[in-house]
């Protein structure tokens, strides 16, 4: 067996740092990729909790308002269970059910949606990954086939 020659140790040692950097970008890539995942499901708890927020906020004001409206109906010496007050009532229960369940649909879409984003995110990371070993791989492989030809 032949000595390796400074130019081979060179060749060589420049091929392996080459892999190296190749596997090690791959998974910096696939860490930023995570990061962007974790970020979506953050941003996407963030709008839930304000969807949240924003159904208990329609739950408070029918509240008030219904109280409003059984105020002025005794004010008036008007029964507030019946006639054009019950009616006001009524509608406004129906409108606040409606906007509440809608936050509530928009706070779990939110919450799915962001689930969906981080999974791409994560799917990516795992492809740069693999594409950082596959590469390095192709490095060495290469490496090897022109150590041979020196």
């Amino acid at each position: 067996m032949a000595a390796i020659t400074p130019i081979q140790a060179i060749f060589a040692a420049t091929t392996a740092i080459s892999a190296v950097g190749q596997a090690q970008a791959g998974r910096q890539q696939q860490a930023a990729y995570d990061a962007q995942a974790a970020d979506a499901l953050m941003k996407g708890r963030s709008e839930a909790i304000a969807y949240k927020q924003q159904g208990a906020d329609v739950l408070r004001n029918l509240n008030e308002n219904l109280a409003a409206i059984i105020a002025r109906s005794s004010a008036g010496n008007v029964d507030a269970t019946s006639g054009s007050a019950a009616t006001t009532a009524i509608f406004g229960q129906a409108e606040a059910a409606r906007e509440y369940h809608q936050a509530q649909d928009n706070a779990v879409m939110a919450e799915g949606h962001a689930a969906s984003q981080a999974h791409q995110y994560r799917m990516a990371g795992r492809s740069a990954r693999d594409t950082g070993r596959i590469n390095a791989l192709s490095t060495i492989s290469s490496g090897l086939f022109m150590f041979g030809q020196l």
